[in-house]
């Protein structure tokens, strides 16, 4: 709508100009040719009127231009009170139809009919809703009570008729049924052009849709390239280090211990985007595997101890001494992402005093127990007024945050949306200056099998039967893997593409092949269902671990549709492929069941 119209306008075309909506121009448009065709039936009929001195029908027609006059001129200078335009217009033809049936033409003659269909239909086009359905009632009323009253009795009001003469009477019809044909085109044309704009619009979304679908595909192809890419030499560096420290002095221990914390760190800021990602896709799944969180948080805190020392900050763990002796079902991983974020944040912004971690059971019932983590420290606080933003991605509790105490302001974020897989909630106590409290609730089913501790791989294993192939073109991956699993007393056999896995099938004696997904030539999918179809029944059969730094949240699918067993996402702990391997020797080189280690 143009901001200002003049008070003198009388063109439509700059009404329109102004409106964007089909159905507001049609509006604009029926009420415009309404009132223009009844002041032309008016002045047609006021002479006509004088001329047989029908005053009653001179004056009812002069008030009646007088009222479309003012609606037209108001309707060019202010479109915007349409519905008000429309009511006065709506109220004059009910007083037409009224007077028509009572004094002045005195019978239910053709004009009044088309009166009636005329102010029912701009009713409807114009107001709409229940308002319209009121006027079409109060049209429709006169005419059945005159039809009543008619048939009935012969009394009238004794008043001449005024019913106009021909030929403008036959000029009056004309022009009421051009009218109506003219007003149901108009809203006929809007809704026509309307379904247009609308198939337009889909068409332009579908569009837009299929750029941001091959956005996000290339924004997840993007991610999980980089995963590869940052994932793959972390792992060197951990498993190196971990290699290392077997036959490190004191201090280089000492040493090595910093190194992979830093390394542990790196990665878990890289896992903090990635998996956010994954978040935000909705491809994160909880895993349920039997848990003991005693010694999970013992784990955990094993590796945030070092941070705290730097800080020289007492890192404090109460758990609740009902929870050494059960074994709960959760997802460990994610368990670990929440705790560490939060623990690890609370390091963060302390200074001074120390972190405190309390898990109690609170609650215990026929389906499982309710656990409560209360995360506590006594660092700078956070204002009442940033509890909300906190938890939005990339968002500190102020400016300089990020400068003053690091990070991608992404823990919060994703805390936020893995407590929401497990059906909970995180809240939130701070005073500025004297710390934060941030605690929240899980419930957890409860199974008697109880975890034991992981075996530590060493040299006094009897794996020595085992003869395992590793597909890995990254020769520092495969050199690292190779030494572990020669600790372990297996001997092994490297391919550095999928082509040379098929070459080394056909000339070793292979029982296991670990298959990094990712390789030049053939990659590990195809590799697989190239293993899968030679024709020696045995060799067609090898066991096959996928090794995988991908994000994606489909791999396990993937991996069993290529016909592989199992997979371990990088970087992986020796304890995680060493209980893989013991499994398939305990099982005397027999199939090998899938134990998923994300």
């Amino acid at each position: 709508m143009p901001p200002t119209i003049p008070l003198l306008n009388f063109s439509l075309s700059k009404v329109l100009t102004g409106e964007q909506d089909n159905f507001a121009k049609a509006k604009i448009k029926i009420a415009y040719v309404m009132l223009a065709f009844a002041l032309v039936k008016i002045v047609i009929t006021i002479p006509i009127a004088i001329t047989h001195h029908q005053h009653i029908q001179a004056i009812r027609s002069g008030g009646i231009f007088l009222i479309f006059f003012t609606c037209l001129k108001y309707l060019l200078y202010k479109p915007q009170h349409i519905r008000v335009i429309a009511h006065a217009v709506l109220i004059t033809g009910l007083l037409i139809i009224w007077s028509n049936l009572v004094f002045v033409v005195q019978q239910l003659n053709i004009v009044t009919v088309q009166v009636v269909v005329t102010t029912i239909l701009c009713s409807f086009y114009l107001i709409g809703n229940r308002t319209a359905v009121v006027y079409a009632t109060l049209c429709i009323l006169p005419v059945f009570l005159f039809m009543i009253i008619t048939r009935h009795s012969n009394a009238g009001v004794i008043i001449p008729l005024q019913q106009v003469v021909s030929p403008v009477y036959e000029i009056i019809v004309f022009l009421n049924f051009v009218s109506i044909a003219a007003i149901n085109y108009l809203f006929y044309k809007a809704y026509e052009n309307s379904v247009i704009e609308k198939d337009q619009l889909n068409a332009q979304l579908a569009v837009k849709v299929a750029e941001v679908k091959a956005l996000a595909d290339s924004k997840s192809m993007f991610l999980s390239s980089m995963s590869h890419e940052l994932r793959t030499p972390l792992n060197a560096v951990i498993g190196i280090t971990d290699l290392l420290k077997g036959s490190a002095s004191t201090e280089q221990h000492e040493n090595l211990e910093i190194l992979e914390f830093s390394t542990i760190s790196l990665l878990s800021m890289v896992n903090d985007i990635l998996d956010y990602h994954k978040s935000e896709n909705d491809k994160i799944e909880l895993e349920k595997i039997p848990v003991n969180l005693p010694e999970l948080l013992s784990k955990i805190f094993s590796t945030l101890r070092l941070k705290a020392n730097e800080k020289n900050l007492r890192l404090v763990v109460n758990t609740d001494e009902r929870l050494n002796t059960l074994c709960v079902v959760s997802d460990p991983t994610r368990l670990t992402q929440i705790i560490y974020n939060l623990v690890g944040n609370a390091i963060k912004f302390t200074k001074m005093g120390k972190v405190e971690l309390n898990v109690e059971l609170i609650e215990t019932t026929t389906e499982g127990i309710q656990v409560q983590f209360v995360v506590k420290d006594t660092g700078i606080g956070i204002p009442q007024s940033k509890f909300e933003s906190i938890f939005e991605p990339f968002s500190q509790a102020s400016t300089d945050t990020t400068r003053h105490f690091g990070g991608t302001g992404l823990g919060l974020a994703i805390v936020k949306k893995l407590l929401l897989l497990f059906n909970s909630s995180v809240k939130v106590k701070s005073e500025v200056g004297k710390g934060c409290e941030f605690s929240f609730s899980i419930n957890f089913c409860v199974t008697e099998a109880m975890v034991s501790k992981p075996k530590m791989p060493g040299t006094a294993l009897k794996m020595a039967h085992l003869n395992v192939l590793i597909a890995e073109d990254n020769s520092i991956n495969a050199m690292l893997l190779e030494k572990m699993l020669i600790n372990w007393g297996i001997k092994t056999y490297w391919a550095a593409n999928g082509q040379e896995v098929v070459k080394k099938l056909k000339t070793e004696t292979i029982d296991l092949i670990l298959m990094d997904l990712q390789m030049p030539l053939m990659d590990g999918y195809e590799t697989a269902l190239t293993v899968r179809s030679l024709d020696d029944p045995i060799k067609s059969n090898i066991p096959i671990i996928a090794l995988t730094a991908s994000i994606s949240g489909d791999i396990y699918p993937q991996v069993i549709a290529a016909g592989m067993q199992d997979y371990l996402s990088k970087p992986y702990e020796a304890v995680a492929l060493y209980e893989k391997l013991e499994r398939l020797a305990a099982s005397n080189k027999t199939d090998l069941k899938p134990v998923i280690s994300i």
